[in-house]
């Protein structure tokens, strides 16, 4: 219907300028030294007219020819364009198979030309790690750092991720100097706290924890469970009891119950024979939480009355009657007070449960303070196959 109404203007416009041309309409002269030229009006503005639009079009072909080489590069650069972005989708399909090889070949092939090269170089560094191709994935990540200098936090991270197996050293460099840069990148500051975490920077961890929390980095539970590992840390590197007691009066009543904090100041104070007070926060704390580390503890306390002791730590087999380290407990307890029996059958049952050198030589003690030498060699000697066994295992 438009092409029917423009025809139609075309139609009516030119059987206007005809009528308008068969008509009288006057006469031009023009005067060029001693020529004199004379026409009509109409025919003056068909000349115009032609004049007009052959100027148009040489100007236009012109301009085009002109243009030509920039339109030529702009198409060639469409088509690297298009085929890059086939190529990402070949190596990402690829990947999705589980084929490294084609992935990171199809990914580095068109890289310089698409629109989106740096994923092409980080893709392809991804998939010569995972052959361990390491030349080659350091090659790409090169490559991208020199063609997108702005994007050096993505291109760090990446590398960092990559390193921090075979050299987390060198990836904690690489995420040390990100987050100098730029201490507000929460992947970065993911990343970096959980590799301190993993290699047990506890004081650049506890530097960055506020960062952490600020900006929420981490989870609340994986936080909370940071904060526990520092706390356990400084326990840990206590140099002596002083210094352990003021650590340990500066915590929060959650944080003394905290298993693993707790357990951590027990064995401090075992090592240093400051044993008092130590049975009724395990107690305390059992009764909220179950730990078997807790319960390990417990067993290795020497108490005024054993028998009190056992009493206590007995009401625990109701819901971890199977459960080996109590039954190693128990025997230890027993075997304080001197109950021979009761002792060696709990050490029996932890055996029969899971059997452990460091059972088998409580289970040898206790003949020994009971004055049974020759049993206690016997399990001396069971131990030591256990011992083989285990070491053959591995």
């Amino acid at each position: 219907m438009t092409i029917i109404i423009k025809w139609g203007l075309v139609f009516l416009l030119s059987t206007a300028l005809a009528t308008v041309a068969l008509q009288d309409n006057g006469q031009v002269s023009m005067v060029w030294g001693q020529w004199i030229i004379e026409t009509s009006v109409s025919f003056l503005i068909v000349i115009l007219a032609i004049s007009f639009i052959t100027i148009y079009l040489l100007t236009s072909l012109w301009h085009a020819i002109i243009l030509l080489p920039r339109h030529w590069r702009e198409r060639r650069a469409i088509k690297r364009h298009n085929k890059a972005e086939q190529t990402l989708t070949k190596g990402l399909i690829a990947l999705e198979y589980g084929d490294w090889k084609m992935a990171e070949k199809q990914l580095i092939t068109s890289a310089k030309f698409s629109e989106v090269g740096l994923v092409h170089y980080l893709s392809a560094a991804k998939m010569a790690h995972n052959q361990q191709a390491f030349e080659r994935r350091d090659k790409y990540l090169q490559q991208a750092k020199q063609l997108y200098i702005d994007s050096y936090e993505t291109i760090g991270l990446v590398e960092a991720r990559l390193l921090k197996d075979k050299n987390p050293k060198k990836s904690l460099a690489i995420l040390q100097a990100i987050y100098q840069k730029n201490n507000t990148n929460r992947a970065v500051l993911e990343e970096y706290a959980n590799l301190l975490q993993t290699n047990k920077y506890w004081q650049t961890l506890a530097e960055i924890l506020p960062q952490i929390k600020k900006h929420s980095a981490l989870a609340k539970l994986h936080i909370e469970a940071i904060d526990v590992e520092l706390v356990s840390s400084q326990i840990a590197g206590a140099e002596n009891v002083n210094q352990l007691d003021v650590i340990w009066q500066k915590l929060e009543n959650k944080q003394q119950m905290d298993p693993k904090i707790l357990t951590e100041f027990i064995e401090q104070k075992i090592g240093w024979g400051q044993e008092s007070g130590m049975a009724s926060l395990i107690i305390k704390s059992i009764n909220k939480t179950w730990d078997d580390r807790l319960i390990y503890q417990y067993g290795r306390l020497k108490f005024d009355s054993p028998i009190d002791s056992l009493k206590v730590a007995s009401k625990w087999l109701k819901n971890q009657k199977n459960n080996p380290i109590l039954q190693l407990t128990l025997g230890r307890i027993s075997c304080q007070g001197q109950l021979w029996a009761i002792a060696q059958s709990h050490f029996k049952t932890s055996l029969k449960l899971q059997p452990e050198v460091e059972t088998y030589h409580s289970l040898a003690k206790c003949y020994e303070q009971e004055g049974l030498e020759s049993k206690a060699a016997l399990v001396y000697k069971q131990a030591i196959l256990e011992l083989g066994k285990k070491s053959n295992i591995k």
